[in-house]
């Protein structure tokens, strides 16, 4: 297969757990369909990263509302994200930038990457290393100054009661390190991430929604943040 041009940007060192986090879309004017492309997630790109020998899991989701802006998602997790400046990582991506008879990735679908740090794993009970089935991904950009607040929410406040709804296995907290958008470095993401895993017996539905009650710790971190970006996914393949 051949392959594209090297991008003009450079990963900054990061270490330590963490995760890549993409999201893809259909160009308007791909010549691929959606069914290639995740042939082509499950079969090429996620098989390669998974065997580079720094990324043990990896995983396909689809949101579950399907108007949701950002449809598809591919989250590869790392026990430590230095992993990404070895000649292992970048022969892996190398050898995947290109869908057979098509043509190069970045010219059939959308793709926006963010480079996450983990700053938190709450659970209740150990829990196996797959993901869970559904996971409600919460993105949030706090208000200047508020960072600190926001974390102290989630330890003190909001962990405990998203573990009491019903089918809730775990959450993991991240802070990003790194964005990019249709191959250039962006800044628009929002700094903080949670993770919300749910097994059997969950009632997510398509849409993320307030826990009720809604405290008031709650209600002035919701109203103080610069920007929130949540949703519902499920998951479509594993490897």
């Amino acid at each position: 297969m051949a392959s594209t041009a090297q991008p003009s940007y450079t990963i900054p060192s990061l270490s330590g757990p963490g995760i890549i986090f993409i999201f893809f879309r259909l160009r308007d004017s791909s010549q691929a369909s959606q069914a290639i492309i995740e042939k082509w997630y499950d079969e090429v790109h996620i098989p390669a990263m998974v065997a580079s020998g720094g990324i043990p899991l990896a995983w396909r989701w689809k949101a579950a509302n399907p108007d949701y802006e950002k449809p598809n998602l591919v989250i590869y997790k790392l026990p430590d994200l230095a992993f990404l400046q070895s000649d292992e990582y970048r022969s892996a991506n190398k050898k995947s930038e290109t869908v057979p008879d098509v043509g190069p990735i970045g010219q059939l679908v959308e793709i926006e990457t963010r480079l996450y740090q983990m700053v938190q794993l709450f659970e209740t009970e150990k829990q196996p290393k797959d993901a869970f089935p559904t996971i409600l991904s919460a993105a949030m950009e706090p208000s200047l100054g508020g960072a600190a607040d926001l974390d102290s929410w989630y330890r003190d406040e909001h962990n405990q009661q998203m573990s009491e709804q019903p089918g809730w296995k775990r959450t993991t907290r991240f802070r990003i390190g790194f964005q990019v958008k249709d191959g250039k470095p962006a800044d628009d993401a929002p700094s903080f991430l949670a993770i919300h895993e749910f097994g059997e017996g969950n009632k997510i539905g398509k849409d993320v929604v307030p826990l009720e009650p809604i405290t008031d710790w709650t209600k002035r971190v919701l109203e103080s943040c610069r920007a929130i970006d949540g949703a519902v996914y499920h998951k479509v393949g594993s490897s």
